[in-house]
């Protein structure tokens, strides 16, 4: 299922009104209204598996605590609210603002998880964002530097992929372990 509208020039009050008036999910980035598609098994399953080793490692660490979707993130940006639903967070050192976002790409979001809510979390001073990418079996890294997002690298199923924020790695073969 696609993304089915975008629609333009709204509120945080549109948003609110919006979604209080659907079981829709909705996000509202740099004014705009994205609505959500459902998920895929396999999706989830990914998302189950990051989430799952970020706890446990959280646990130990005590740390972080990493925060699955449906979770609405309020970002501010030049004065305008935005909602998100990343697929993961993980909060630090701050409540109300990640250290570390990661978004699993499907069809319906990869373009808007490679530049608008990219974005969103680079203005948003967010160290580490990921892209998680099912199809290939692998996460692409971007650290926040001087304001603005860094490529760090891609990594594989058989990579530990460094999370700078908790000071560990996940296996990344634990995470794509739904497709094998």
């Amino acid at each position: 299922m696609d993304e089915a509208k975008v629609l333009e020039n709204y509120s945080y009050q549109d948003y609110l009104d919006i979604a209080n008036s659907t079981k829709e999910r909705v996000e509202l980035i740099f004014g705009k209204i994205y609505m959500m598609a459902g998920a895929s098994a396999l999706h989830q399953d990914i998302v189950g598996n990051i989430f799952y080793l970020l706890k446990t490692i959280s646990k130990t660490a005590q740390k972080c605590l990493p925060r699955i979707a449906p979770f609405d993130l309020k970002l501010e940006v030049n004065n305008e609210i935005n909602i998100v639903q990343p697929d993961i967070m993980l909060f630090c050192e701050d409540n109300e603002k990640p250290c570390a976002v990661f978004e699993v790409l499907s069809p319906s979001t990869a373009l808007k998880d490679k530049t608008v809510k990219k974005e969103l979390y680079e203005k948003s001073a967010i160290k580490e964002y990921f892209l998680v990418n099912i199809e290939y079996k692998i996460v692409e890294k971007f650290i926040l530097k001087n304001g603005k997002y860094e490529y760090a690298g891609a990594f594989g199923q058989e990579d530990e992929l460094p999370i700078e924020c908790l000071e560990e790695n996940l296996e990344l073969k634990e995470v794509f372990e739904a497709e094998s």
